[in-house]
């Protein structure tokens, strides 16, 4: 019987991605993840694609991430705030969502928090500057920055 010790020290998280707090036993990709840096310090745009499972997740997560928290995009600091979503069948509500979370550039007064959300999708569809613009209307601090995954 496995102890449960062993499981918690276990390096390797299966089939699932590495997770941010993983970063210390991800390794083997350090090279992909300065392209990445390298790209978003360039173009403020990446697009990680590849077929399923083939670590775009981690490569992210446990690459990307603790890096630009560290402090290795040095123009841009170490602030972040991060919008994860998936697009699914609503893509532009999803976004909405995913932006409206308090961590992000919502509100953490859950009586403001829909309205806060419509106000968002609306501005994201209004124009192709929406996302321009829930940038600025956010409260964000000097030198914090956003990303969207």
């Amino acid at each position: 019987m496995i102890e449960q010790e062993e499981l918690l020290l276990n390096p390797f998280p299966g089939l699932r991605p590495f997770r941010l707090t993983e970063n210390y036993v991800f390794f083997g990709r350090d090279g992909q993840s300065d392209q990445v840096l390298t790209k978003l310090r360039t173009a403020r745009f990446v697009a990680v694609v590849g077929t399923s499972g083939s670590g775009k997740s981690s490569l992210v997560a446990a690459g990307l991430l603790p890096a630009l928290f560290s402090g290795h995009m040095p123009s841009a600091g170490s602030s972040w705030r991060v919008a994860n979503f998936r697009p699914g069948s609503s893509p532009i509500r999803n976004l909405a969502l995913a932006l409206n979370a308090p961590e992000v550039c919502g509100v953490k007064d859950e009586a403001n928090a829909a309205e806060r959300l419509e106000n968002i999708e609306r501005t994201l569809r209004r124009s192709s500057l929406g996302l321009l613009e829930v940038f600025n209307q956010s409260k964000m601090a000097e030198g914090e920055n956003l990303l969207i995954l």
